[in-house]
């Protein structure tokens, strides 16, 4: 006997779901298989402890990576990456908070009650409601459609009466990709392999479905028509598109335009006939989801000179000045997302939103008032200008071991936010630090780039639009702090919400809105950081605090 059958018996709590790991399966395959989330920064590439559980039973031997990335007290616990993880009998794998978290959605929704609709995509002939370009009749109902931000790291949706433009339900989720990286240049290593890309575009497409259930509390055949927006990567495995041009430089997309099919040739599951469209792409990494931020900004602008921001996996900032605009993407990776840090998770209950120092300890507030289960993106920002201005990190980043907030733990520096469990607490650690001034000197330099390309100073900017989840929550003082964004009084910035799920309802329905988002997709000039001869000088400078 042959397979994932022929393997031992787990048991994943406190899910409390029983599978088989197969003779040659990971942990972490074994989870996937059995519907468990565990949450693989790297895409299960044995990087990192992103996806770190603890076993009961038959503990395998320690790996030499987990002996590198794990202290002597976790190892003796039981503690085990599970995508390195064989075991050999039935074991109990017990998946942590942190590990299991679904990326939340709060804040992932858009903000519009109602879309505008200057050119409705269906028209009334009297007896029944049809396309405007008369492809298809719906009947006599009114047609619904469903508005799908494809976030790397959250879905949002909206499901929107196409007549009135009235938003009837939202809901976001975590995007289950995620189990194959934390950010989209992990899935690209893993989509160039195997049938990964095939097992990428199928989870994807399943959440999409999922969610349009679940807004149309169960009669997701009533929809007619679905709006897909994200970035390239996103884009090209969600419709299954090569991507190997997208893996490495120049970084060219197989598709610039908006795609529309049948959603059953897309593999929705929804009415029939109908239709599915992915918005325009800029070029590079700056894709659909920027576009359709841009088309609502540019609904109503403001005075030039004025920069939009969306920080994420990838960050996209566009200027626009003098009646140019202008794109650069940045690899920020996956830390405001919650990876990548020693106890980082996503925003949801009991992630720690904010860190007030002091100078003998730190106290933390949780999102929900729940306990801790670890440093989201907001609260990464927060703690590091408070430690930074008490003196426990200098400039350059380094954690200072004469600080009363800073220990030395196994021969590294860190600082203490909460015990979870007495092997694996919570800290924040000199390899976090290194990771956030990576993170900020990315999206910094990018800023840089844009200004430079113009032939602006940072204060020539009037306005800062910021926007998303991690930018409706972010302490605007502690970013700056940090060196995160330019250093501009507070009403220079203006939060404005996901407002690529505004921009998506939008083109779900308004045809008007379509044309204008192919024509600011061809008209946003864009810029690639790695071809920039000072870039790599700025980005350095840019790592100080």
């Amino acid at each position: 006997m042959t397979g994932p059958a022929a393997g031992v018996p787990v048991m994943f709590l406190p899910a409390g779901r029983e599978g088989t790991c197969g003779r040659q399966e990971t942990l972490l395959e074994a989870a996937r298989r059995a519907g468990v989330r565990i949450a693989s920064a790297c895409g299960g590439l044995g990087r990192c402890d992103s996806c770190a559980v603890r076993v009961e039973g038959d503990v395998p031997a320690p790996s030499p990576e987990d002996r590198e990335l794990m202290d002597a007290a976790e190892i003796a616990a039981g503690w085990r990456r599970a995508c390195a993880t064989r075991p050999s009998g039935p074991c109990v794998v017990y998946v942590p908070a942190r590990t299991a978290a679904a990326c939340v959605a709060r804040g992932q929704e858009g903000t519009r009650a109602v879309v505008p609709i200057a050119e409705p995509v269906f028209v009334s002939s009297g007896r029944d409601w049809r396309r405007r370009d008369g492809t298809s009749v719906v009947g006599p109902g009114r047609p619904v459609g469903l508005a799908v931000d494809v976030g790397t790291t959250n879905l949002a949706a909206s499901l929107v009466d196409l007549v009135t433009g009235e938003v009837l339900a939202k809901a976001a989720k975590g995007n289950p990709q995620g189990a194959w990286g934390a950010d989209v240049i992990s899935r690209l290593e893993r989509a160039t392999r195997g049938d990964a890309r095939r097992d990428l575009a199928r989870a994807v497409l399943s959440a999409v479905d999922e969610l349009g259930a679940e807004l149309t509390e169960g009669a997701p055949e009533t929809i007619q028509e679905v709006s897909l927006v994200g970035n390239t990567v996103m884009q090209h495995l969600f419709l299954g598109l090569p991507v190997e041009g997208l893996a490495r430089a120049p970084y060219r997309p197989a598709e610039r335009d908006a795609v529309e099919r049948p959603a059953s040739e897309m593999g929705l599951t929804f009415a029939p006939g109908a239709r599915a469209r992915f918005g325009p792409n800029v070029g590079g990494f700056v894709g659909s989801d920027h576009v359709a931020a841009l088309l609502e900004v540019l609904a109503d602008p403001p005075a030039e000179p004025w920069a939009l921001v969306d920080v994420g996996t990838n960050t996209e900032i566009t200027l626009s000045a003098r009646g140019r605009r202008t794109a650069v993407s940045c690899a920020s990776g996956p830390a405001f997302e919650g990876w990548r840090l020693a106890c980082g998770v996503p925003a949801g209950d009991g992630a720690i939103e904010r860190v007030r120092v002091n100078g003998s300890g730190v106290a933390v507030e949780t999102i929900g008032g729940a306990p801790p289960t670890g440093l989201c993106g907001s609260g990464v920002l927060s703690l590091l200008a408070g430690l930074r201005q008490f003196g426990a990190v200098d400039a350059r980043g380094a954690l200072s071991r004469r600080n009363p907030l800073v220990r030395e733990r196994n021969g590294e520096r860190e600082v203490l936010l909460a015990e979870r469990d007495p092997d694996r607490p919570l800290v924040f650690t000199q390899d976090d630090v290194r990771t956030i001034q990576l993170t900020k000197a990315a999206i910094r330099a990018g800023f840089d780039l844009l200004l430079a390309e113009h032939g602006l100073a940072e204060e020539d900017l009037g306005t800062v639009l910021v926007a998303g989840a991690f930018g409706r929550f972010l302490d605007l003082g502690a970013a700056r702090a940090v060196g995160l964004f330019p250093n501009l009084a507070d009403e220079r910035f203006a939060k404005i919400g996901n407002a690529a799920a505004d921009g998506a309802a939008r083109l779900l329905a308004c045809a008007a809105a379509r044309r204008r988002a192919g024509e600011i997709a061809r008209d946003v000039a864009h810029l690639e950081p790695a071809s920039n001869r000072g870039f790599q000088k700025t980005f350095l400078r840019r790592t100080s605090l």
